[in-house]
């Protein structure tokens, strides 16, 4: 049930006119005195509002207080101009969302603002007029409400929308690796962390995949780069990295933050994923089918510290085991790289 009051008022809190007042059983008598709605901590917080509004001619001042009856807290809305005091009460305002809280708010600042100008005109004939006119516009503002509310449920449903569509563009929605529109993001966080430090990416191209494909079919290849992507990821459990997938049968892993890099390193590193990964065939749906991959490395802060020459540099280290035979690693080479064009 909708608690609510509209009314005009003495300095002294005296009612003048009652324009409404809902229900019925919180009818504000004529010469009745506001004070008398209120318990004693919550009559403070009132005459606050009313004293404020007393100072500040023609400005609106909000209160949120309980009234004794059913002890209901109403938001009162207290404006003074000349002699006169309007006071608006109403018990739905907090159910608003917040959002939309202050834009009401400034609706019914208005709507209050221009009855205590009418009214100081004579434009105001009777209270049936006020409460005609009151009622339209706040009809008009309960549309306001309802559109704010739709509006805020399609939104919900979008921010569900684009955190799906979020999750798609940071996981590979196949192997659920970081995907080619997030790596180089993610690379970039960890290289702000220690931007001195060195990083190892390799990047991993598996060897023969188009075969695969066409021998057995789409499906079979996805399932083959799934069971690899599961594989990548115990490189996780030996080095603080990050798995991606490049491309389609294009892969990454990127090392960072470390103190040295050198041959030694390098060669536990394809050893380790050797291990992990290339040790045995993958199983699908059509059996074991042979995994070999051949892989370019380049060292962040000893080759490039640009990202994307890093990447670059990886891309033809590998493309250099390819042409090498397949089947390994080769460590990205300046020289090599500047002369591909002689």
């Amino acid at each position: 049930m909708t608690h609510t009051f509209f009314v005009r008022t003495s300095t002294q809190k005296v009612v003048q006119e009652a324009y409404w007042s809902q229900p019925v059983s919180l009818a504000i008598p004529f010469k009745t005195t506001l004070e008398d709605l209120f318990d004693e901590p919550n009559k403070q917080a009132f005459n606050k509002a009313f004293t404020q509004a007393l100072w500040v001619k023609q400005q609106v001042f909000c209160s949120h207080v309980c009234i004794i009856e059913d002890a209901i807290e109403l938001c009162f809305f207290v404006l003074s101009l000349e002699q006169n005091v309007w006071v608006l009460a109403i018990d739905y305002f907090d159910s608003l969302p917040l959002e939309i809280q202050e834009m009401h708010k400034q609706v019914l600042f208005h709507m209050i603002e221009q009855f205590a100008i009418l009214f100081s005109k004579n434009q105001l004939q009777n209270s049936q007029v006020v409460y005609n006119h009151f009622e339209q516009i706040q009809k008009l503002n309960n549309q306001l409400v309802n559109t704010q509310r739709d509006l805020q449920r399609a939104n919900r449903k979008l921010e569900v929308v684009n955190q799906e569509l979020n999750n798609r563009l940071v996981k590979d929605p196949l192997t659920n690796l970081v995907s080619r529109y997030q790596y180089r993001s993610e690379m970039e966080q960890l290289i702000r962390k220690e931007p001195e430090a060195l990083g190892l990416f390799a990047f991993i191209d598996i060897d023969a995949f188009k075969q695969i494909n066409d021998t057995y079919g789409h499906a079979i290849g996805d399932q083959y780069l799934v069971e690899f992507s599961k594989r990548i990821q115990q490189m996780q459990k030996a080095y603080s990295c990050i798995a991606m997938r490049i491309a389609g049968d294009e892969f990454g892993l990127y090392v960072h933050g470390l103190e040295q890099i050198d041959d030694v390193f390098i060669q536990a590193f394809y050893k380790r994923f050797i291990q992990e990964i290339l040790y045995e065939p993958l199983d699908t749906e059509v059996g074991k089918l042979q995994i070999s991959c051949s892989i370019g490395i380049a060292i962040y802060n000893q080759d490039t510290s640009n990202l994307f020459e890093l990447i670059d540099f990886a891309d033809w280290a590998m493309y250099e085991a390819k042409r090498a035979g397949r089947q390994q690693y080769k460590r990205f080479e300046r020289q090599s790289f500047q002369t591909r064009f002689n």
